[in-house]
């Protein structure tokens, strides 16, 4: 099952200012491995308070900056991550207000967890991480197939008007609980299988940012092109998944061709792996 997932999320407020309180530190056999799993989840974890390590919230200083809800998580995860957590159990979400407060606000627990993949609802495509038969939580009970994948790619919009710019930025996902895999005696196989439909997800959220690079010059041309390419790409992209499915299905044999393919197609369009892009905000 293939989504895309568009949010626009037009924010232009103060660069967050994070608070952390430190209130222990996490056993050194616990300390998470740098660059690997960190999850920001608003479900309570139940989590034993020796795991607590601190608690974090996020202010803003003025009108101009970084504050939508992606790069208030990224600032939050990067201040976590200083003394040692790789959890954030978000226990309060501010929305944004244009009057009062463009920025979107969290506070919460930083946690140090043995297990954090354990939490995860989603993964951001990172070439670095691979997935695992633990990361496919849904159920398979009266499924179909061995296995399904659910990807998807979005994107966020911020402005900042000091700059008089206007930034996109596109992430691809995998959603833990919408994908399955069923016991089976080809688990490498069919977990090679699934990764290629991730991969494949991240070559198209390339190829929209391509797109947006090439077809995109001003906010207004945002405003009036981007659910169109994005419209567009998805549907190449849903095509795309199905070939593979089929042929692959058909002759096992295959697969060496689309992963060669995949990872030749990801390789032509590494100057986008960032898949950000930057236009101008106002018309002089």
């Amino acid at each position: 099952m293939m989504v895309l997932w568009f949010v626009t999320s037009l924010t232009s407020c103060g660069t967050p200012r994070i608070i952390v309180k430190e209130t222990a530190s996490p056993p050194t056999d616990q300390l998470p491995e740098p660059n690997l799993v960190f999850v920001i989840t608003k479900k309570d974890p139940n989590l034993s308070d020796s795991l607590l390590i601190g608690t974090i919230a996020t202010k803003h200083n003025g009108f101009n900056g970084d504050c939508n809800l992606r790069q208030v998580k990224r600032a939050a995860e990067k201040e976590a991550k200083e003394i040692g957590g790789n959890l954030i159990f978000i226990t309060r979400h501010k929305l944004p207000n244009t009057l009062l407060n463009p920025c979107h606000r969290i506070r919460g627990n930083i946690y140090s967890v043995p297990n954090p993949e354990a939490f995860e609802k989603e993964i951001i495509w990172n070439t670095n991480r691979k997935l695992k038969v633990t990361d496919f939580k849904g159920s398979s009970k009266g499924k179909p197939f061995v296995a399904a994948t659910n990807t998807y790619f979005g994107y966020t919009t911020s402005v900042k008007s000091e700059k008089n710019r206007v930034i996109v930025e596109v992430d691809t996902y995998f959603d833990c609980e919408l994908s399955y895999f069923k016991d089976n005696k080809n688990q490498a196989l069919v977990l090679n299988h699934e990764q290629l439909h991730f991969d494949i997800t991240e070559l198209y959220a390339r190829k929209f940012i391509q797109r947006l690079h090439h077809e995109v010059k001003s906010f207004k041309d945002l405003v009036k092109k981007v659910e169109l390419i994005g419209n567009e790409v998805n549907k190449e992209l849903q095509l795309k998944q199905d070939t593979y499915d089929t042929a692959v299905y058909s002759d096992l044999s295959k697969q060496s061709y689309w992963d060669e393919w995949t990872e030749t197609g990801l390789r032509e369009l590494d100057m986008y792996k960032n898949k950000t892009i930057s236009r101008p905000y106002k018309e002089d």
